[in-house]
């Protein structure tokens, strides 16, 4: 499984297919910081909510990579389909991996920043970059060409099904109070942005966890979900 992921990783950057998504992050990212000083926290918040979208895209267009009996090929290679999924959603989180440290150092190695980042209030933003990133990977995995065929119903769903998890603290507000837990079905891609707006930076004991957690456990229960699908849609 290691060397897929490096022969999908070699793979991926050969095709040329990274540029779109990871040009356009860069880019984000140096017009996002042209004016300083920024706070801190609302700006790894900001950064953290790009990159689950980019980190979609890059997923989308990796599991569109291979053709069919490619696809055979190298599951019967790795043992199992299970195993060459995984492999190609492991190969975006490193990517994404790469993407996340970049947005995390940049401001620091640049001073964008009006005070020093303390490791505390580092570790946690990195982390929340990781975390949705894992969101954006797993949910474009259940739009992939894996388990739709038609290439508007992919980007259409993904694209639409994003804009509805960012808005999603908006249509709460109009929603009617017994329609609410209807967006729990929704992705949870703003759900650790209020506490991390409302935390101080210091002590991670001062932080609300719980809407992290939930990310990672939506983000495995859309994995197993795309996984089971892609198995028997093969």
């Amino acid at each position: 499984m290691k060397n897929l992921i490096k022969y999908t990783l070699h793979d991926y950057i050969r095709s040329h297919k990274y540029f779109p998504p990871i040009s356009t992050f860069i880019i984000i990212i140096f017009v996002f910081y042209t004016y300083t000083p920024n706070p801190i926290i609302d700006s790894y918040a900001v950064t953290a909510v790009v990159l689950y979208i980019i980190s979609a895209w890059v997923c989308l267009s990796m599991l569109q990579l291979d053709p069919p009996v490619q696809r055979q090929l190298m599951a019967i290679h790795v043992g199992s389909w299970n195993r060459y999924y995984l492999s190609k959603l492991v190969s975006v989180l490193v990517i994404s991996i790469i993407l996340s440290a970049f947005a995390f150092l940049y401001p620091i190695v640049f001073k964008m920043f009006s005070e020093p980042v303390t490791f505390t209030t580092g570790l946690v933003t990195f982390a929340n970059h990781i975390i949705l990133s894992i969101l954006g990977i797993s949910l474009a995995s259940l739009f992939s060409k894996v388990i739709m065929n038609s290439t508007i119903n992919s980007f259409g769903g993904l694209t639409l099904t994003i804009v509805l998890s960012l808005a999603a603290v908006g249509i709460e507000r109009v929603l009617p109070p017994f329609l609410k837990n209807i967006l729990w079905i929704l992705p949870p891609a703003t759900i650790t942005q209020i506490p991390l707006l409302d935390w101080n930076g210091r002590y991670i004991d001062n932080l609300a966890l719980f809407p992290f957690i939930w990310v990672i456990i939506y983000s495995f229960i859309i994995t197993f979900l795309f996984l089971q699908l892609a198995k028997r849609l093969r």
